[in-house]
């Protein structure tokens, strides 16, 4: 492919073939001879310095938000000469929106020699990303033609979103469950301690029976277990395609995620049990579970949800009032338009669930197509229906600072 210089050049040859053709001036000829054999001798040293490489891309598979990332390229020389001043172009899409394309410049790689040269990127934005693929573009001495070859080098990246720190939390509300002495899976970190005793019934584990008991009453006896004090959080969010409001990483959904996220790592911290719901094309419900493994569980979700759902939050929170158990805690991450919403979390107040509920003022996002902004009226309304569920609020807008926001109760 003729660069601009290339073009020029060509043009060059052209305007003096015509002059010459029609003057039969000697030297017109000699220029134009001249600049034709360098046009195709570039071309030639282009075709003959066009690598023929295997390059290998090594990247870790995850990664945070706004980490610098160090991607290392081995450039193994396929050809028994050495080649010369080339280009990889690595597309790298978890980047800054200007920096998604990485460039290397080689120097020289000699014949058979296998290279390794290194880059730093900063992951930008969460997601599930394919890295990829890489170019090799050769170009002759003069940058008269330029050529690409596309190499099909693939990797893939799980982008964390990023965590903000969060040193209060409203109290959670605190359930318990009989164990009763039936030998169930018992959840990493629960907390059990001894109720009682009762005869043995068929079923119970040999391990539970009460040596000293049964002797002195003749009969088989069985230990009784609680598990006390058991906090239980259910993070219901919207994804319903539409309500995504902003541009890059400031908007409702990013806000959405890092929030979530955040309070997840700080609840799960403390030793509650933690699940996620929220309905996407793809995914729906991360079960509670409790750990540093179910922390990563949640995390893998929040990196690839999307805001291309069919679902209105007032219906996830409708399939989510079927989940949530008694006694426990809802956090839910909504807009500030969304009155239906709010309507759908009178019903778990009836299961004696405590109500958490982050608001997210969609005026200071921007404006999007479909997506109305409360009058003044309606604001009032929402307002008042917020402080009839006697639920703890946070506001967010875009722009503040979430650790202040979320430092005291």
């Amino acid at each position: 492919m003729l660069t601009s210089r290339g073009i020029s050049l060509l043009s060059a040859v052209i305007i003096l073939l015509a002059i010459a053709w029609n003057t039969d001036i000697t030297m017109v000829y000699v220029f134009f001879v001249i600049t034709f054999v360098m046009f195709a001798l570039s071309y030639f040293h282009m075709r003959f310095n066009m690598p023929d490489i295997t390059v290998q891309r090594l990247v870790q598979d995850t990664a945070f938000e706004d980490e610098m990332l160090n991607v290392r390229i081995n450039v193994q020389n396929n050809l028994s000469r050495g080649i010369y001043f080339f280009e990889l172009i690595d597309c790298f899409p978890p980047a800054q929106p200007d920096k998604k394309e990485v460039s290397l410049f080689m120097l020289d790689i000699n014949a058979k020699e296998e290279k390794r040269f290194n880059y730093t990127i900063d992951c930008y934005k969460r997601g599930v990303w394919k890295i990829g693929p890489i170019q090799v573009v050769s170009q002759d001495a003069l940058g008269f033609y330029r050529m690409r070859r596309t190499l099909d080098v693939i990797s893939y990246i799980i982008v964390y979103p990023a965590f903000f720190r969060i040193t209060a939390f409203p109290p959670l509300a605190r359930g318990s469950v009989s164990w009763m002495g039936v030998e169930t899976a018992k959840i990493s970190g629960d907390s059990h301690e001894f109720f009682g005793i009762r005869e043995y019934e068929r079923g119970d584990a040999i391990s539970r029976i009460h040596w000293p008991s049964s002797a002195r009453h003749g009969k088989l006896i069985v230990k009784q277990f609680e598990r006390n004090s058991v906090q239980e959080v259910t993070i219901v969010m919207d994804f319903k395609e539409g309500n995504d409001i902003g541009t890059g990483r400031e908007t409702t959904l990013e806000y959405s995620v890092k929030i979530a996220g955040s309070i997840a790592r700080f609840l799960m911290d403390s030793g509650a049990f933690v699940q996620i719901i929220g309905y996407t094309n793809e995914t729906m419900v991360v079960p509670f579970g409790k750990g540093e493994s179910h922390l990563y569980k949640v995390l893998e979700y929040l990196a690839g949800v999307r805001s291309n759902g069919a679902f209105t939050l007032s219906e996830t929170l409708e399939e989510a009032s079927f989940i949530a158990p008694y006694n426990s805690t809802l956090v839910t991450i909504m807009l500030d338009n969304d009155i239906d919403a709010l309507s759908s979390l009178v019903q778990f107040k009836v299961k004696g669930i405590k109500l958490i509920v982050v608001v997210l003022s969609t005026s200071t996002f921007g404006y999007a197509e479909g997506v109305e902004h409360l009058s003044t009226e309606d604001a009032n309304r929402f307002d008042e229906a917020l402080m009839g569920l006697e639920a703890y609020v946070y506001r967010i807008s875009k722009g503040d600072d979430l650790e202040k926001k979320f430092e005291a109760v």
